[in-house]
C-alpha cells in the first residue's frame, strides 16, 4: 500500500535563516518591479483621459459653433 504523505509538507524544512545580501538583492527587485508597474499604471491612465480629453474637447468646440 503507497503512503499518502505531502512532499510539500517538507519544503523549506528545517527553516534556515537567508544570508541578508541575497534578502536585500530579492527585496531590491520586488521595489523595482513594483516601481515599474505604478508608473506603467501612471501612464497608461493618462493616455487614456487625454484621449477622452481630446475627444470632449472637440465635442464641445462643435456645439458651441453650431
Amino acid at each position: 500500500m503507497m503512503e499518502n504523505e505531502n512532499p510539500f509538507k517538507k519544503i523549506g524544512l528545517p527553516q534556515q535563516e537567508v544570508p541578508h545580501d541575497l534578502k536585500k538583492k530579492v527585496m531590491d527587485d520586488v521595489n523595482t518591479v513594483k516601481f515599474i508597474l505604478e508608473v506603467t499604471s501612471l501612464f497608461s491612465s493618462n493616455y487614456a483621459s487625454t484621449i477622452e480629453g481630446m475627444f470632449k474637447t472637440k465635442s464641445k468646440n462643435n456645439n458651441d459653433t453650431k
